[in-house]
């Protein structure tokens, strides 16, 4: 896998679909992002929600059963053979600075793009923390999905106020017990 690819695009119908179910079942749930890169931004974990931290525990995310397997079946039609474990849904116009996603999640890292926003990506792999070597920005519009390295900093910019995204991945590490996910439409 190269560290970023345009790997496919939504029709404007379905992104309508999908932006809407948003709106009316994940809003209610969104919460405050506590990660240091994205202050003010507001999110909600789909299925389990990821320690950001060897001390934090792992939490229910919301399941749905009409967006969960719409969203296994995107992953799926760029890695045939494995699906997502978790995802995080993302709204509004805060983006997210420079950073590497966490070590709970594999470097491939799926992003289905529901709004305007430029998507920056280093593409050097090993540059210095804020500090891209070669970054690539991408233009989107809404309806992209990126295959992407997420173990290569990336960010958000000038994200519309009604983008919503989310950002799928499969785990290097499990929760010790089950966590039940919160049931929503």
């Amino acid at each position: 896998m190269s560290c970023i690819r345009r790997a496919l695009r939504i029709d404007p119908d379905t992104v309508r679909t999908v932006v809407d179910h948003l709106d009316r079942h994940v809003a209610p749930h969104l919460a405050p992002d506590v990660s240091n890169y994205a202050r003010g931004r507001q999110r909600a974990w789909l299925e389990i929600e990821a320690p950001l931290g060897p001390t934090q525990p792992w939490r229910p995310g919301l399941a749905s059963h009409r967006l969960w397997p719409w969203l296994v079946a995107v992953w799926r039609r760029i890695d045939p053979d494995t699906e997502p474990q978790v995802g995080l849904a993302v709204h509004g116009s805060t983006g997210i600075a420079w950073h590497r996603d966490a070590s709970y999640a594999h470097a491939r890292a799926v992003l289905v793009n529901l709004g305007p926003c430029s998507f920056e990506l280093d593409r050097a792999r090993d540059s210095a923390n804020g500090r891209p070597l070669d970054p690539l920005s991408l233009e989107l519009s809404g309806g992209e999905v990126l295959d992407f390295d997420c173990k290569h900093q990336h960010r958000v910019l000038r994200a519309d106020p009604s983008r919503w995204s989310v950002v799928l991945w499969r785990l290097k590490r499990q929760p010790r017990r089950p966590v039940a996910p919160t049931r929503i439409p």
